[in-house]
């Protein structure tokens, strides 16, 4: 059987388990005993059925015991919950309990001790695989029987009842939590091959990105080429044309140079139409807001990040050469962050107050020192570029272990 640590759940039930034992079980037997005319001295039962109460709570609720032990603390506390199910039982009927009532007795505790496995063979279910379930649950079940039947005669009334009573207890005790560590370990496939297709799949979304990001790289280097350079390799000739006819023919040398300012323009115009397609479409179609909050769950859904978005709706009359900056940034900040920062939550804000407008990306990663990012760093020099372009600046706070906080704030003038 493997070793294993208890989970914060499993370890509360064994307390609680270990709690009440101590607090209603004296006090129900107690009951039962006096009801059946059995009313051992109270001192040395007292001493007796407290004392295993007491031990298991100490052992389960002290942390030292789990600290020291570490991974035996389980099978450990398992075994001590078993030994002490089966030893109160014995102890009392031969301790406390006179011959004429023992089988009854003996009868009435198989339920109680059934109750007792019934938890111990649950929590195996949870931690181990099923054989060992359905091992312990029927040892443990037929060791009591078989030690009941010193107390049970055959001749008795109660040996059928004490017959059922074993029956049905080594099935539950044994087959039932068999049943459930084997749709336990039936979840925890499910579980890890949800986890692999849920890796897979970022994999793929992050090969796609990359692979359309290739594609409209390519696409845009083909457009310029077909445009810009061509327009830039006409007005060179000309130029150089307008150069060799200057001293010759004057007129064709100015209409010449008014040809050559004409491609001029129209390599400009197809310049900025170049550019203007490298403007984030999400911006075009969906806003500033929704833009930037699409970006966000994206990415969260792809990295396992846990999302903390503050963001309004709607955010209106920014210039598109704000909302170009504030995009790009939270795009550059999240990308750092799903590469770089390791981090299991990141917090989006968008504000605008006052005339101003500022964007806030905040991570739980494992930071940097901000003052040792040296020149090369050109993330963050992209960022503070973009940011000084449109009048505003950029922030970024970070220590080890302390996450990083990257901040721009953009005058917007009068605006409101």
């Amino acid at each position: 059987m493997k070793q294993v640590t208890p989970e914060a759940g499993i370890l509360r039930v064994l307390q609680l388990t270990a709690l009440g034992e101590l607090l209603i079980y004296p006090t129900l037997r107690r009951y039962i005993g006096v009801s059946i005319g059995n009313e051992p001295s109270l001192s040395r039962w007292l001493v007796v059925v407290l004392m295993g109460p007491l031990l298991l709570l100490c052992f389960t609720g002290i942390p030292w015991f789990r600290q020291r032990l570490g991974s035996i603390f389980l099978p450990a506390a398992l075994t001590l919950f078993s030994v002490y199910a089966l030893v109160d039982k014995y102890v009392t009927l031969i301790w406390f309990t006179p011959p004429p009532l023992q089988e009854l007795n003996a009868v009435l505790f198989m339920v109680r001790v059934w109750l007792l496995l019934q938890i111990v063979t649950g929590i195996i279910a949870t931690h181990y695989h099923l054989a060992w379930v359905f091992l312990i649950g029927l040892v443990l079940s037929l060791v009591d029987g078989a030690l009941s039947l010193a107390f049970i005669s055959r001749d008795s009334d109660l040996y059928p009842v004490f017959v059922v009573i074993l029956i049905v207890r080594t099935f539950t005790v044994s087959l039932v939590s068999a049943g459930i560590a084997w749709l336990i370990y039936r979840l925890r496939e499910q579980r890890d091959a949800l986890a692999t297709a849920n890796r897979r799949l970022a994999q793929y979304a992050s090969a796609s990105e990359q692979l359309a990001v290739s594609q409209e790289r390519n696409r845009l280097a083909r457009e310029l080429h077909d445009t810009l350079a061509h327009s830039l390799s006409g007005v060179t000739v000309q130029l150089e044309a307008v150069n060799a006819l200057w001293e010759v023919d004057q007129t064709a040398a100015h209409a010449m140079l008014e040809q050559t300012a004409q491609t001029a323009r129209s390599g400009l115009t197809e310049a900025r139409r170049a550019l203007h397609a490298l403007r984030a479409s999400p911006l075009e179609d969906l806003g500033l807001s929704l833009a930037i909050i699409n970006l966000a769950q994206s990415t969260a859904a792809r990295a396992g990040l846990h999302l903390d978005l503050n963001i309004p709706v709607k955010v209106e009359n920014i210039p598109p050469e704000v909302e170009q900056c504030v995009y790009r940034v939270a795009q550059e900040s999240l990308t750092n962050v799903t590469r770089h920062a390791d981090a299991q939550a990141v917090r989006v804000a968008l504000l605008r107050h006052n005339g101003t407008l500022s964007l806030t990306v905040a991570d739980d990663g494992h930071g940097f020192n901000a003052n040792e990012v040296d020149e090369t760093h050109y993330g963050l020099r992209g960022l503070e570029e973009r940011a000084h372009m449109v009048g505003g600046a950029l922030c970024v706070e970070s220590l080890p272990q302390l996450g990083t906080t990257v901040n721009l704030t953009i005058a917007l003038g009068g605006q409101r």
